[in-house]
């Protein structure tokens, strides 16, 4: 595991990753973290990624972990970089996968990610446009991607207060503590996925990491999760003709409701949903990384536990 590598952009910025995985991999899947949170998240696909002998690299968004604030960045600049990076490590072609907030920027590289280079796709209890509706969405989602759209400035406030302080405190023990508390208030299924010691460390430290420089970054994120995207779902080319593009979405998830999942299916029809009855949001990413990974890569057309 290398967990804090850097490339320098054309423009100035730096871009942070971190790369997990197998040390001789066969393929490379560009793993986009959840929101907020960090590259250190990518550490939850590392046992699956190596057993699997691929290469994970999990890149910081702007302004997260160690990546410089990009200002008025928009969805469709996340190609560009996901590009440069991949140049900069010599990889040619390869796959993407995105976890909840992550999941727009599967699809933002879809769309702007020639398919020689991209050899498939897949998003995991992601989030899609708000124009889909919120039903069913808990509140605190709901109240993030309306301060995001309208109040960023405040949003980015807010959530400093909220998390970043505790992020950033030398004590470890206190933000620990408050993501206790928040794990607590979320639905059964996912309170014992998070609490499970395997996933522990990466979803702790990636969170951790997202408040590394502050609250601007993820106040951002919010703006453009809050804000229409600048492409529509049905132009997207997925399935034989374009990307092989698999959607996984639990029927459970309060964060990104599964109604939002079957949304996106209908606008694409030629991607594949995976919809498992009893997951919730986190819950599906963190006990089924061996399946996730061996779909997206084609190593099996079906899968039994």
């Amino acid at each position: 595991m290398r967990d804090s590598e850097s490339l320098t952009l054309a423009d100035g910025r730096v871009l942070s990753y971190a790369i997990y995985g197998s040390p001789a991999p066969r393929t490379t899947v560009f793993y986009f973290h959840a929101y907020p949170s960090s590259r250190k998240e990518g550490k939850l696909w590392h046992t699956a990624a190596a057993k699997l002998s691929l290469r994970l690299v999990a890149p910081d968004r702007p302004g997260m972990g160690n990546s410089t604030f990009q200002p008025n960045r928009t969805i469709l600049d996340w190609p560009a970089d996901v590009l440069a990076l991949a140049d900069h490590i010599k990889i040619q072609k390869f796959y993407v996968m995105g976890l909840s907030g992550g999941g727009p920027y599967v699809l933002a590289c879809v769309k702007g990610i020639p398919k020689e280079r991209l050899a498939g796709a897949a998003v995991v209890s992601g989030l899609y446009p708000v124009s889909f509706g919120t039903a069913g969405m808990a509140f605190v989602g709901q109240l993030v991607l309306w301060a995001g759209r309208w109040m960023p400035g405040l949003l980015g406030t807010v959530m400093d207060m909220a998390i970043g302080k505790a992020a950033r405190n030398p004590d470890p023990k206190v933000f620990e503590d408050l993501q206790k508390r928040d794990i607590m208030s979320r639905p059964e299924v996912d309170v014992a996925a998070m609490k499970d010691e395997k996933n522990r460390e990466g979803f702790v430290e990636g969170t951790r990491e997202a408040f590394r420089q502050g609250g601007q970054g993820a106040a951002w994120e919010g703006s453009i999760n809050g804000s229409p995207w600048e492409f529509e779902l049905q132009d997207l080319v997925v399935g034989e003709a374009g990307v092989p593009l698999t959607l996984w979405h639990g029927t459970d998830d309060l964060n990104c409701p599964p109604a939002m999942a079957l949304k996106a299916k209908e606008l694409m029809p030629k991607a594949e949903l995976r919809m498992k009855d009893g997951e919730g949001h986190v819950s599906y990413a963190f006990r089924n990384q061996e399946e996730i990974l061996s779909v997206l890569l084609g190593v099996v057309d079906d899968w039994h536990q």
